[in-house]
């Protein structure tokens, strides 16, 4: 697997297939590994695929601090310098989608287009529910281990309770949370980034292809952040997929893939007849 480092930072990623570039960027907790129902599909349809794990998940790095929306998308910026890949639609599933939409407002000349999954909102609060389960997760991984909070509080998260409705879903996504190191909630210095603007107030600046993904039965503060994506960026299109929840690459990855390779299809012929 390469692996680049950005500082004292070391990024794994896996890099698939020949083609137009896709960047594949995983949610909270998660990996590369939430990808691999969707990515045959995409290398089959011609397409190359570079998948990352970002700093403080899977194999990559754990430093104690960084993890800001903007640190991850500089991070992505190194990565693809070092796959000599141009422009590439960004693909991310929860906080990667964040991650993505930072890339489109401070770096737009990285995308041709982007596919949100289940999208964070930067600079939104989370709703009461979700904080509420995130301030148990990090109380038992300081008190009891970040396995217990991954089996426990994390497992129980309402984020996933519909997803969880499935046990193969629920089994595939304990695999992965199994192994996050929760560099995160140990860190000792707070990220602080000050900035004269918020993301939000900056997505009508947004000219990529854009589709937002979203599950019928998501949580309804990432329902909003998704509506918000999809109505606040120019010429975005919403999918709800029916009787999905959060994790939308396990739960439907045929019809994931299928947005993904029309979306990488339509930016090519955009930048063509450009």
């Amino acid at each position: 697997m390469p692996e680049v480092k950005r500082d004292d930072v070391t990024l794994y990623y896996e890099d698939e297939g020949s083609g137009p570039p896709v960047l594949l960027v995983h949610g909270h907790t998660l990996d590369r590994r939430l990808w691999d129902p969707v990515t045959p599909s995409l290398v089959a349809a011609g397409l190359r695929v570079l998948r990352i794990d970002l700093r403080g998940h899977g194999l990559s790095s754990r430093p104690d601090f960084g993890y800001h929306p903007s640190h991850h998308a500089a991070d992505l910026a190194a990565v693809l310098d070092a796959a000599a890949v141009g422009p590439v639609v960004g693909v991310g599933h929860s906080i990667g989608g964040a991650v993505v939409l930072e890339i489109a407002v401070t770096m737009p000349q990285r995308l041709t287009a982007m596919v949100l999954v289940s999208p964070v909102m930067p600079d939104r609060p989370f709703e009461s529910a979700f904080m509420d389960n995130l301030r148990e997760v990090a109380r038992v991984i300081r008190s009891e281990g970040i396995g217990a909070a991954m089996a426990g509080p994390w497992d129980r998260s309402p984020l996933f309770e519909h997803s969880y409705r499935r046990p193969e879903i629920r089994q595939a996504a304990a695999a992965i949370t199994r192994d996050f190191p929760g560099a995160e909630y140990l860190a000792t210095r707070r990220d602080r980034i000050e900035r004269s603007w918020s993301l939000p107030d900056r997505l009508g600046e947004i000219s990529l292809p854009t589709v937002v993904a979203v599950g019928e039965k998501e949580m309804p503060g990432f329902r909003a952040s998704a509506e918000e994506a999809a109505t606040g960026i120019p010429g975005a299109r919403l999918e709800v997929f029916a009787d999905c929840g959060h994790l939308l690459p396990l739960e439907s990855p045929e019809r994931v893939a299928a947005i993904i390779v029309d979306a990488t299809q339509r930016s090519n012929v955009q930048r063509f007849n450009v």
